[in-house]
């Protein structure tokens, strides 16, 4: 009995194979036509833009879940206008010499888009170094919650205690003894500086730095400038608590519950409707007959679209200062609605 050759038993297999990949790809697409047929018409919840509605639908203030919005979002001419217009404003205003320098950070944190201005520009952060502080703090906490139940008596003034311009509600007082969770709210609801030296002054310091370390932001050391931060680094902060990525879901939503009582309300906040949720944190430098300082950073919590915006200032008087902060998150929050509404 002869058998077919080895070379010839493949060609017909493979022919065989052929055949039967083009009938499951033909019945396939009949397949496809009838259900397509069957279906009805209406298409408009296939193409809805996936929306997440962050710090609305359920209360929280973080989004652990990255969501690149396919709505209604900045385009890249919208931002490029919104950025010119900023960037036109302070122009003018530093061409007055009512403010020496600003810098600015925007970022729509729902779908990353983001624009800066001098944005590598370094100042001294001051008092936003007390977020870094409270981030070490939670730290720990997640692994002991314990260590914010310690009691710590305010027995005497910090030393190098900085006094403040924009003065602290209702300080810490001498001789009272406080958890370290009251500590760090003082510490950033009413900026206490006070509260944040004993803070210090009970925590490894290395913990304190490894949270900018971990970020990748410089850290302060004995020789580091005045000047040493700029807003796009800074801004960090607020994104990995926002996106719930360097603290757990727990302490990132009480991170920005803090923030979002921060009493200081004559940056960021100021000319925005009172109804708007903001967590955020101020920070100032004052510095007799020299250029001071004033900072404000944080999320302004929009409706479904929230946004992160840092602003850096140095001048020679503080009110212009907090004037050009508000300038210029009125005209970002303006905008917004405009694109949003």
């Amino acid at each position: 009995m002869k058998f077919p050759k080895i070379a010839h038993v493949k060609k017909i297999l493979k022919n065989k194979l052929t055949y039967l990949c083009l009938a499951l790809l033909l019945v396939g697409l009949i397949v496809g036509l009838v259900i397509g047929y069957m279906l009805p018409r209406d298409f408009s919840d296939l193409t809805a833009p996936a929306e997440f509605h962050a710090g609305t639908a359920d209360g929280k203030l973080i989004n652990p879940l990255y969501e690149c919005n396919t709505g209604q979002v900045y385009g890249q001419r919208q931002l490029s206008s919104l950025q010119s217009n900023i960037n036109t404003y302070v122009n003018q205003i530093t061409a007055n010499n009512s403010v020496t320098s600003a810098a600015i950070y925007f970022r729509d944190l729902n779908n990353g888009k983001w624009f800066g201005i001098n944005e590598h520009d370094d100042f001294a952060p001051s008092s936003l170094l007390k977020v870094p502080v409270m981030m070490a703090y939670y730290k720990q906490a997640e692994k002991d919650p314990s260590i914010l139940s310690k009691k710590i008596t305010y027995s005497q003034v910090p030393e190098g205690l900085i006094p403040q311009n924009f003065k602290t509600k209702n300080p810490i007082v001498l001789g009272q003894t406080y958890t370290v969770e009251q500590l760090i709210e003082k510490m950033i609801i009413a900026s206490d500086n006070a509260a944040l030296g004993l803070l210090e002054d009970n925590i490894d310091n290395r913990k304190i730095d490894q949270v900018t370390l971990d970020l990748g932001i410089i850290t302060a050391t004995s020789s580091t400038p005045d000047d040493f931060m700029d807003v796009s680094e800074y801004s960090t902060l607020f994104r990995v608590l926002y996106y719930s990525t360097y603290l757990n879901d727990q302490y990132s939503e009480k991170a920005l519950e803090l923030l979002s009582q921060a009493e200081f309300n004559q940056g960021l906040t100021a000319l925005l409707p009172k109804d708007i949720t903001i967590a955020h944190k101020f920070g100032e430098r004052e510095v007799i007959n020299v250029i001071h300082q004033l900072h404000d950073c944080g999320i302004i919590y929009y409706p479904n679209h929230p946004y992160l915006l840092c602003i850096m200032t140095k001048g020679p008087d503080f009110n212009d200062l907090t004037t050009t902060i508000q300038q210029i998150s009125k005209k970002i929050y303006d905008n917004v609605v405009k694109t949003y509404h």
